[in-house]
Order: C-alpha cells, then sequence, then structure tokens
C-alpha cells in the first residue's frame, strides 16, 4: 500500500532501541496534526519493525535481491535513522537485525567476504516450517498432547506449535475413549524457562547459576557438571557439584537469574571425571523422594514463628511476573503474529492476546510495530503494512474501544507475493517445541493399555517433529518427560478409575477435617507441582469438584455406576489449577516465603505482593478455611510464614510446638 504521507519522513517509535549494544538516535515523533497524535502514549518498537521491514524487503526484491546501499536506501528505520550515523554502527545494527531474522529461521545468505556489490536474498521456498504432512492420527495426538498441560502461558506456546506444525485442525477427529485422562501444570513459567535454558546445554557442560538453598538467607553461586533434568513435582537439574564434589539435585524454582556455560570450561580431576562419567543421572532421581524428617519442618515452623509478628511490609498491588522480553524473542513474536493473520480471514484481538499471553499495551505496540513495517520504492514512496481496523495511538482508546469491540484483525501486504510468504509459519519456538516434546515423550513413556492405539502415531509425530527442532533440542527430543510423577501408584489408579467411564465411591477429608462419603463420576487428574488432583462431578454438591489425591482416604470403584454428560464435558475441557470460590467465611492473612520458597508464592493467588533484597516474598491473599492455612504451614517448615493476623501466627507456633513434643515424647 503507499502511503505519501510516510514517504522521506519518520514515523512516530518507540525511543528505546531493541538492542541497547548499539548506540541509536532516538525517535523524534512527528508533529500532532490531530487529537489521537496529542494523546499517543504507545509506539511502534522500533527494532522490530526494522527488522519486520528488512525481512520483507529482501523478499519482496524477489530472486534479484538486493544489496546494502539498496538496503539502505528502501528499508524504513534504516533511511529514517541512518543520516548522521556512521558506517561501522550501521553495520553493527545490519548485523543484528539478520542474526534475529536467522534465529527466527529465516535464512539470509552472508557473502565469503565483505563485498559492496553481493546481493542478500531470502529463498521463499526456504521460508518458514516444511509441512510435515501429518497423519489423521498424528494429528489428534499433537491435539492430546495440547491438552496435557494446564498452565496458561505453556498451552499458549503449544497452540502456535500446533499451529505450525499442523496446516489442517484436528479438531474434528474425535476419539471415544478417555486415553488422557491427564493433565499436568509442573513448575511455574520461570522453571520453564530455565529448562528451556537447559535443552539448550549438551550432558557433561559445566554450567553456573545461583542458588538458593533450603534454609539459605541468599542465593550462592554453583558451578555444576550437568547430567540431567526431569519432573517430580518441580523441575530438577541433576548434576555433579564442582565445588563440592558430590552429585546435587537443584531445584529450578531456587535458580536465580540465568543458566550459563562457564567459559573456558573448568578443567576436572581425574576423581571428578570418573564420578561423573560413573553417574547414573536418572537413577539419583528416581531415588530422591524430597521427604523430609518430621521434627526438623516442625522445628523451621517455631524458628518462623517463634518472634511475635514484625512489622507487616508494604505491599504493591499484584501484577504478572514476566520479565521483558529480549530482542530476538519480540521479533519472533511479531512475524509470528503477522503470519497468523496474513494466513487467516480475521483473527480478534482476545484471541491474540490469549495465544501470545501478552498485555493489551504489548499487543498495540506490536500491532503498530506491523504498521509500521514497509520500504520505498525507486520512487521513494513508502510502503506500508496495513491493519484493518487500525489500532490507535494510545492504550486508554485501545483497552476502552478496540479490545472491547473485538472485530476481526486483518493485514493487507504491498506485495501478494510477499505476503503469501509471511503467512507461512515460521520455526518452532524452543519453549513450544520443548512444551510439546515433554508431552509426547509423557504419552510414549505411559503406553498402557488404553494408550497402545496412539503409541504409532505419537513416536512417528515426535520423529517428524525432531527433524525442524531449533538447535539444542534434539537431546530433549526422547529424554525429558514429566510422565515420572504419572507412573505413581496412586495416580495410577485415579486414572484408571478417569478412562473406566464409571463412578467412584470417596471417603474424603476436607481442609478442616471432616470426613464426608460421596459418590462422584471422574473426568481427569490433575498434576499441579507436587499435589495430585481428582476432577471429578460430584453427586452429593451437584458440581464439578476437585479431590486432593491425599485427602482421598478411600476410593471404591462402582463398576455399574456409569458417568454423565458433565463429567464427560470436564474430560474435553481444559484443566485450571483449582481455586475455589472465596465465601463469607474468607480470612485476609499476610504470608511471607523464604527465598528458598519465594516461586512458591504465585501459587496461593497473591492480591499484593513485595519481593525483598534477600530475595524472599511477602504477599496479602486469603484462604477459605483457617485450618488449611494452619496445616500448610506445618508442611512448610517454616519456608510459608504468617505475619498477619498476629493470633493465627500464634497458633500456628503453638500447633507446631505441641506436635514436636508429641512427635519427640
Amino acid at each position: 500500500m503507499t502511503d505519501p504521507q510516510h514517504a522521506g519522513t519518520a514515523t512516530p517509535l518507540e525511543s528505546t532501541p531493541l538492542d541497547s549494544a548499539v548506540a541509536e538516535p532516538p525517535a523524534e515523533p512527528q508533529a500532532a496534526s490531530t487529537q489521537e497524535d496529542e494523546l499517543q502514549d504507545v509506539y511502534a518498537d522500533y527494532g522490530v519493525a526494522r527488522a519486520f521491514s528488512l525481512a520483507a524487503s529482501i523478499l519482496d526484491a524477489g530472486s534479484g535481491g538486493l544489496t546494502k546501499t539498496e538496503i539502505r536506501e528502501r528499508v524504513e528505520h534504516y533511511r529514517s535513522f541512518g543520516q548522521g550515523q556512521s558506517e561501522d554502527a550501521w553495520e553493527r545494527l545490519f548485523s543484528r537485525d539478520k542474526d534475529h531474522l536467522r534465529g527466527c529461521g529465516i535464512g539470509i545468505a552472508e557473502p565469503a567476504a565483505d563485498r559492496d556489490d553481493y546481493r542478500y536474498r531470502i529463498d521463499p521456498d526456504d521460508y518458514g516450517l516444511p509441512a510435515l504432512q501429518l497423519t489423521d492420527a498424528e494429528s489428534l495426538v499433537l491435539t492430546r498432547a495440547s491438552q496435557l498441560w494446564s498452565g496458561s502461558r505453556t498451552r499458549s506456546w503449544l497452540e502456535q506449535a500446533s499451529w505450525a506444525l499442523s496446516t489442517e485442525s484436528a479438531a474434528s477427529l474425535r476419539s471415544e475413549d478417555q486415553a488422557g485422562a491427564l493433565s499436568f501444570n509442573l513448575g511455574s513459567d520461570d522453571e520453564f524457562d530455565r529448562l528451556t535454558e537447559l535443552a539448550a546445554f549438551d550432558a557433561g557442560t559445566v554450567v553456573g547459576f545461583d542458588y538458593t538453598a533450603r534454609g539459605a538467607a541468599r542465593p550462592a553461586p554453583r558451578r555444576v557438571v550437568l547430567l540431567d533434568y526431569a519432573a517430580r513435582g518441580h523441575w530438577y537439574l541433576i548434576g555433579h557439584d564442582l565445588d563440592r564434589d558430590a552429585r546435587r539435585v537443584f531445584r529450578l524454582d531456587r535458580v536465580h537469574g540465568p543458566i550459563s556455560t562457564l567459559t573456558p570450561q573448568p578443567r576436572l580431576t581425574e576423581e571428578q571425571r570418573s564420578a561423573v562419567a560413573g553417574a547414573d543421572a536418572r537413577a539419583a532421581l528416581e531415588a530422591f523422594t524430597g521427604a523430609e524428617d518430621p521434627a526438623e519442618l516442625l522445628r523451621g515452623v517455631l524458628d518462623a514463628h517463634g518472634s511475635p509478628a514484625p512489622r507487616l511490609p508494604r505491599l504493591a498491588p499484584a501484577a504478572p511476573a514476566r520479565q521483558a522480553d529480549p530482542a530476538h524473542r519480540k521479533v519472533e513474536r511479531v512475524l509470528s503474529i503477522a503470519a497468523y493473520l496474513l494466513s487467516s480471514p480475521g483473527v480478534r484481538p482476545s484471541e491474540l492476546l490469549r495465544r501470545h499471553q501478552i498485555t493489551p499495551k504489548q499487543l498495540l505496540k506490536d500491532l503498530l510495530s506491523i504498521q509500521q513495517s514497509g520500504s520505498f520504492g525507486p520512487g521513494q514512496y513508502g510502503e506500508f503494512i496495513d491493519v484493518d481496523p487500525a489500532p490507535p495511538l494510545n492504550l486508554a482508546q485501545f483497552t476502552e474501544e478496540y479490545l472491547p469491540a473485538d472485530e476481526p484483525i486483518t493485514l493487507a501486504m504491498p506485495s501478494a507475493r510477499t505476503g503469501d510468504v509471511l503467512a507461512r509459519p515460521l520455526t518452532l519456538t524452543k519453549p513450544g517445541a520443548l512444551s510439546l516434546l515433554i508431552a509426547l515423550n509423557t504419552m510414549i513413556g505411559e503406553a498402557g493399555a488404553a494408550l497402545d492405539l496412539w503409541l504409532p502415531a505419537a513416536v512417528s509425530l515426535r520423529e517428524k517433529i525432531t527433524t525442524v527442532l531449533p538447535d539444542g533440542l534434539q537431546r530433549a527430543a526422547t529424554q525429558v518427560a514429566a510422565g515420572a510423577q504419572a507412573q505413581t501408584q496412586e495416580v495410577s489408579a485415579l486414572r484408571e478409575a478417569a478412562r473406566s467411564g464409571t463412578c467412584l465411591e470417596l471417603v474424603y477429608e476436607d481442609a478442616e477435617g471432616t470426613r464426608t462419603r460421596r459418590i462422584v463420576e471422574p473426568a481427569q487428574v490433575y498434576i499441579d507441582g507436587p499435589r495430585v488432583y481428582l476432577q471429578a462431578w460430584c453427586r452429593l454438591a451437584q458440581a464439578p469438584r476437585n479431590f486432593l489425591s491425599s485427602r482421598i482416604l478411600e476410593h471404591t470403584a462402582l463398576p455399574e455406576e456409569l458417568i454423565g454428560d458433565q463429567a464427560r464435558a470436564l474430560a474435553q475441557a481444559p484443566m485450571e489449577a483449582p481455586q475455589p470460590p472465596r465465601g463469607a467465611g474468607g480470612l485476609d492473612v499476610v504470608l511471607r516465603f523464604s527465598p528458598a520458597a519465594a516461586g512458591l508464592a504465585d501459587r496461593y493467588a497473591p492480591q499484593r505482593q513485595r519481593t525483598h533484597t534477600d530475595g524472599a516474598r511477602s504477599i496479602s491473599t486469603w484462604f477459605q478455611s483457617r485450618e488449611a492455612l494452619i496445616r500448610l504451614c506445618l508442611q512448610a517448615g517454616g519456608d510459608m510464614a504468617v505475619l498477619a493476623p498476629a493470633e493465627l501466627r500464634r497458633e500456628v507456633h503453638d500447633r507446631a510446638r505441641t506436635q514436636l513434643s508429641e512427635h519427640e515424647g
């Protein structure tokens, strides 16, 4: 689309550069011509629009490609901000943009030596993921693998991966059996980010990270030979600790900062090489139960609650604890959004927010970045991407008018040929590929009688996916699984009940210690970190209920009692973390989580929060049951302490002292 207003002028852009390592002149917004312009408070991301413009311009040039001079003249944001910029600064900027595009799977060939006449090309035939030609059975397995994850952010990665791999939806494929009957949410988003980092390293690599051990006041550096990683309620790194000269298991939610390879790699002693070579990492995790001495736990509770309640910290409203995406992730996301929009007749903003788990402000920045992506032809007229309906330039209008309207968004490219290429899915993201592999490996590893029908399709799908994996994930293709927890006797019995299509009679003890006998219609088993729930339609309550497995005292199969439509509908719906509704008896509390347990605070729906300098975390929240909170504190061993109300803090302390006396008596 030719836009004379853009020709030869700088458009309002984000003043912060994509990569702070390269000094770039700030964007100077044009003089406002309308009241809306005067109210502009959200801008396109300079670097994202620049990288997108680079890819579109080279593709639009066709097989002839573009020289550096032509790129600098035609690509928007090179022209607009290149005046007065040194040649070296532009070269560094150009190199970074090419690296970001290559990281998204867009191949841009380099000359063997620096040449001004070299023509940069992007082969349309090699752009994006190749079609994998999935069978109906493989498409159904892909859908089921996506349903295994319940964490919203992980599920969004899986949804994007499923769209990228399958050109046809498997939604029309159905099966009457309940082969899934399982979903899991293993650890926090931060833990999964750590796992993605680890998946890029080979076994035997020496990595460094800061780690807060149980009872420690602050993180300490660790140097560890990576052996393996797996899940036991949380994700764990298994390695040989060089400073302690022993094998150790590290919980990933206690890792702070990045995990990186040590450069140069430390030279191991003969004893260390022997220990690493003979280490059975999987056996180390199998032997690891996480169980702790009850007396030590109670002493920890006494230590945490022994003094008078401290002065309450000042808490701020809780917000999603998500760090800003790195530069390459921003480029990858915007190119993926554009591909999805170009391949669809229209996508609602609400779907983009859900698929990418981003804030309204970030979505507005992304849409503006797409809208500001373009190039200049020989006639010096700028051709930019049309976004319809056009996004407003301020956040208030976007959130109060654009999002509530939720009109389907479409894109129109200046060149239909370039648009057809950019509509193809990019390479799988590492989080998307890894979450999909974990789900597939879990299905393959637990292939019992109910899954044998789908086992060949799951294996063949994994093999096909392996051919298009990002670098560093090949080992994870067959090793990383979440199934160990799903294979316990406790979970297996509950899953068998969910698969059977018949009812169970339960004797259940609630958080208050009250026991009831009830008949339930099992739907699925949900693993939420270290907790296991049975989701079922409860005939006593005439409503869906989540039963914590540790409180199921007895369960008896009722083979003559078939489940009803309500339970079957529950089994097909995505599982969410259990959140009991707040009743009139809700108890407002302020809790403090130790540095080693700070990541657990998100499980308790913080309303307000504060992270302290030592890594500890205080939150305000509520509990439906006073007794449930006391029991949790007693089990936490001091990692979770009550700050307010003061009488509840004293009650936790007195209960711990009584139980410790009984234990030692």
